[in-house]
């Protein structure tokens, strides 16, 4: 026979009663510790959390100017350029860095001295100079702090074509992205304080949010991985009084408490009953949802018992629906590549045709590797599977999210820009030149040189149909074959004929 709700209540709140007043007591004596243990790990952990964004965002700054350093001719022009022609370069980096004030190419001499540093401020001049003494990579530093052009600087070294370093890439930066990283991991009512080390090995504070916290709040102190910063947090939280104060006061919120618990209990049973009634309707619901083969993102739930529970069936059953999915979609994938194939392809460029009279026209790029075969009778069929995965993840990460990369079978890959213009697919393309790798490794250390040959086109108003873009970038394929390969020629449909003045070579 099922007991009555209300009875199991009685029987928990007697339970109540007596544990309240075994361990009331004895437990008070541990509370102010345990609380104090509490407040300390939560202030680790957000001085924890902003360090690491901290730390995470300037490593992915210094990454960015290491990767602007290795170009190709940047080298170059700290040893043979002119000052104007390495302005125009500052200029071009300085573009492409988010919350960049200033970038400078500054040159070196044989024997180490730094050229070119009429435009640095002291300040700046003797960083880069600790810069080139040191063995590891410089910290950033701020500078100029309290003033209008505050800033903190981060260098790399350029190398030349012998590893050699042939000056230095400095990049001065706003405070914003740091105090993005402090806002987003400061709790209410805390304080972070950013420090940088001064003369006298005193800290001088370059970033401060938040108000003072009173004496008795928890406080950390951390280092930011490799920089000379540390950041100050102090918490906001305060043990309540009554658990640090008189033991009388604790056994009055002890009693306090229990008088609550039998006030609360006389409720307690229609509540739960209304509940489960609730949570069982939620449980029918998604069942339903399940065999009509949709999941909802929320269920609300009334029990947290019951949440916990419910949660882990909703998420198993969102997985049940997503392989579901996965199985009809896998008709649309090449299984080697991981990229679309040419079902997926012809299925998306009909889309694409269909909507350029409104949207606006596609470009439609096709893609032949060099010397695939080659791969295949040299070093196997498990290179040129190694070529093809590789070429395709390298594709992968430059193009657009919004084009259509697929792979058509063999050698042969596609990208479709969506809705770009022939003049705006050849800048797409171009870069597509400059940021694809020039080797991939293959099976057993074997690096193949990549080279590819492309043809471009795009559609036109005069088309009737998918298959007059896929045409014309085709002619352009084998145009740009014919004319020796890893190149790209381009077709303009608007002009009718290749466009013999536009060939993107690598």
């Amino acid at each position: 026979m099922a007991q009555s709700l209300t009875r199991i209540h009685f029987q928990v709140l007697l339970i109540l009663l007596l544990c309240f007043a075994a361990a009331g007591y004895a437990g008070y004596l541990a509370v102010h510790d345990l609380q104090q243990s509490s407040y300390q790990q939560k202030a680790t952990q957000a001085a924890r959390a902003a360090s690491d964004r901290i730390t995470e965002t300037l490593a992915q700054q210094r990454q960015a100017l290491e990767k602007l350093a290795h170009q190709p001719g940047v080298a170059g022009l700290l040893s043979r350029g002119t000052p104007a022609d390495r302005e125009r370069k500052e200029d071009e980096i300085q573009s492409t860095l988010s919350n960049a004030t200033a970038v400078r190419l500054l040159p070196r001499n044989s024997d180490g001295a730094l050229l070119s540093t009429e435009k640095l401020d002291p300040a700046c001049l003797d960083f880069l100079r600790r810069a080139s003494m040191a063995d590891a990579p410089a910290a950033p530093e701020f500078h100029a702090i309290g003033t209008p052009s505050e800033h903190y600087d981060i260098a790399v070294t350029v190398p030349d074509e012998n590893r050699k370093p042939a000056g230095y890439l400095l990049a001065s930066f706003t405070r914003a992205p740091l105090l993005s990283a402090i806002e987003k991991s400061l709790p209410p009512g805390g304080y972070m304080e950013l420090q940088q080390p001064a003369a006298d090995d005193q800290s001088q504070a370059v970033i401060a949010l938040g108000q003072v916290a009173s004496v008795q709040g928890a406080s950390v102190v951390s280092a930011l991985g490799d920089s000379r910063w540390t950041l100050l947090y102090q918490s906001g939280d305060i043990p309540p009084a009554i658990f640090a104060g008189n033991r009388i006061y604790y056994l009055g919120f002890i009693l306090l408490i229990l008088l609550v618990i039998v006030v609360v209990l006389f409720r307690l049973y229609r509540q739960t009953i209304k509940a489960i009634r609730h949570d069982i309707h939620s449980l029918i619901r998604m069942f339903r949802d399940l065999r009509e083969g949709s999941v909802r993102v929320d269920y609300p739930m009334a029990l947290r018992e019951f949440s916990e529970i419910f949660d882990y069936l909703r998420d198993r059953g969102q997985k049940l629906v997503e392989e579901k999915q996965k199985l009809k979609d896998m008709g649309l994938m090449d299984h080697l590549s991981q990229l679309g194939n040419r079902r997926h392809f012809e299925e998306r460029i009909k889309e694409l045709f269909d909507a350029s009279r409104a949207n606006g026209p596609s470009s439609v790029l096709m893609i032949d590797m060099d010397h695939f075969k080659k791969v295949n009778d040299v070093h196997g069929h498990d290179a040129g599977d190694a070529l093809i995965v590789g070429f395709a993840n390298a594709l992968r990460k430059v193009v657009r999210q919004t084009d259509v990369l697929v792979r058509l079978g063999g050698d042969e890959f596609c990208i479709i820009y969506a809705y770009a213009p022939i003049e705006k697919a050849k800048v797409l393309v171009d870069r597509l030149r400059r940021q694809l790798p020039r080797e991939i490794s293959l099976t057993k250390g074997v690096i193949h040189q990549l080279r590819w040959t492309g043809g471009l086109s795009a559609m036109h108003d005069k088309d009737t149909k998918p298959d007059d873009v896929l045409w014309r970038a085709d002619q352009a394929l084998l145009q740009a074959k014919e004319a020796g390969r890893n190149v790209t020629k381009v077709y303009d449909p608007a002009a009718g004929t290749l466009d013999k003045k536009r060939v993107i070579v690598s």
